[in-house]
């Protein structure tokens, strides 16, 4: 077996940050694809599109997202990794999962059936496969996620936040998923999920942008309630063992840190 490793989604947020501090002899992303083709790796890594490029991003485009991911999954076998860290989203996640929740089979969302397609086939084609579920990704580009862009960017909300006060968000900081992917892989487990506490929506605004907070709009019955996701992993980064990889506090503190400085 070949001791060369890939990054398949080189070029993206995600592909930036951890070829940067990680080596890989091949930096794979669609316009190189087929250099990968033939080759065994010791390693890859796989971004899902949605991973690389964000789910709202996506979910704009459903049909090229559809025609990627069908590409994808015909092309699979023309590469040969002994292990395979496959990160992607919790959308194919119950919103009360942990990692030994089964995986839904089929959804009457295209965008989550396009992940679930996915998912199947990189587990089906490859032996030893980590599947990295990422939570709602941290970051205030809109593609990414909406709720974070509006709190840092609060002179462009016009009207009521478009967003359900009390929906619970799992906010996880990309910046972690390095350590967190490598502290997993020796243990040779099948998946993870990297879940932090959850929070409302109307306590991030406090937290982040209180000035949006007379912004909030009133609470409606058929409002989403968003995710309460766990992790049986979770002894691997936190003890006590809550299911999450950091306390609330801690979390709301980086979050802080991280996108609102002046709160300190």
């Amino acid at each position: 077996m070949s001791h060369e490793t890939a990054f398949l989604g080189a070029s993206t947020i995600f592909g930036k940050y951890w070829t940067k501090h990680r080596y890989f002899d091949y930096l794979i992303d669609k316009d190189n694809f087929k250099l990968a083709f033939g080759r065994s790796f010791r390693m890859m890594v796989f971004l899902d599109h949605a991973v690389a490029n964000g789910p709202a991003a996506v979910r704009k485009d459903i049909e090229g997202d559809t025609r990627a991911t069908d590409y994808l999954v015909r092309r699979l076998g023309d590469i040969k990794p002994e292990l395979t860290v496959y990160v992607t989203t919790c959308d194919m996640l119950e919103p009360e999962a942990d990692e030994n929740t089964p995986v839904l089979t089929q959804s009457d969302d295209p965008y989550v059936q396009n992940r679930i397609n996915l998912y199947q086939a990189v587990n089906h084609q490859y032996g030893r496969v980590l599947n990295v579920h990422l939570p709602s990704i941290a970051n205030p580009i809109p593609e990414f996620n909406p709720l974070l862009h509006a709190l840092t960017h609060p002179e462009t909300v016009k009207g009521k936040l478009p967003f359900a006060p009390l929906e619970y968000h799992q906010l996880y900081l990309p910046d972690r998923i390095l350590l967190d992917v490598e502290r997993c892989i020796p243990l040779g487990i099948p998946s993870i999920i990297p879940a932090v506490p959850p929070l409302t929506t109307t306590e991030l605004v406090e937290a982040l942008a209180p000035q949006l907070v007379r912004k909030l709009r009133d609470p409606k019955p058929a409002d989403p309630i968003g995710s309460r996701r766990t992790s049986i992993h979770s002894f691997q980064w936190l003890d006590p063992k809550d299911g999450y990889l950091l306390t609330r506090d801690d979390e709301l503190a980086l979050l802080k840190f991280y996108f609102a400085p002046d709160a300190f």
